[in-house]
C-alpha cells in the first residue's frame, strides 16, 4: 500500500470518526430539547387543569341562591382556605419540581456542552496531528527524493 494511499485511508477514518461525534453531539443536543419542551407541555397541562377546577369553584358559587350562598358561604370559606392552602402548596411543589428540573436540564446541558468542547477540543488534536504527520511525510519524502536524485546522479555520472 502506498504511503499516499494510507495517508488518504488514516484521514478518511479520522474524517468519519470526527463526523460521529458530530451526529452524537447533535443527538444528544436534539434529546435534550425535545425533554424540555415535554416539560414544558407538562407544565401546562397541570396549570390548565388548575384553571379550569378554579373556573368550575366560580362557577358552582355563582350558580346557587342568595340563602344558599350565604349558608354555603360559611361551609364554602373553610374549604376555600383549604383549598386555596393545598393550591398554594400543590402550585409552589410544581415551581420547586420546575426549578429542580430545569436545573437538572441546564445541568445536563453543561454536561453536554462541556462534551462537545472536548470532542471539539479532540478535533482539534486530530486536525493538528494530521497537519503534523503531513508535514512529517512531506519532509521524508523530500529526503527521499533528494537522496534518489543523488543515487540517479551518481549511477548515471559516476562519483
Amino acid at each position: 500500500m502506498s504511503l499516499k494511499d494510507r495517508w488518504e485511508k488514516e484521514r478518511s477514518q479520522r474524517l468519519n470518526e470526527i463526523a460521529e461525534r458530530k451526529l452524537e453531539v447533535a443527538q444528544h443536543r436534539q434529546q435534550t430539547q425535545a425533554e424540555l419542551r415535554a416539560i414544558r407541555q407538562e407544565f401546562e397541562r397541570e396549570t390548565e387543569v388548575l384553571h379550569t377546577m378554579l373556573q368550575e369553584f366560580v362557577t358552582n358559587l355563582h350558580e346557587t341562591g342568595l340563602k344558599e350562598k350565604r349558608q354555603r358561604q360559611r361551609e364554602n370559606a373553610e374549604l376555600y382556605k383549604q383549598l386555596r392552602t393545598l393550591l398554594e402548596d400543590y402550585v409552589g411543589a410544581l415551581h420547586l419540581y420546575g426549578q429542580q428540573a430545569r436545573q437538572e436540564r441546564l445541568g445536563d446541558i453543561a454536561s453536554r456542552k462541556q462534551e462537545v468542547l472536548k470532542l471539539k477540543l479532540e478535533v482539534l488534536q486530530l486536525q493538528e496531528k494530521l497537519s503534523s504527520d503531513r508535514v512529517l511525510m512531506s519532509q521524508e519524502l523530500t529526503k527521499k527524493l533528494q537522496k534518489f536524485r543523488i543515487n540517479l546522479h551518481n549511477y548515471i555520472w559516476g562519483s
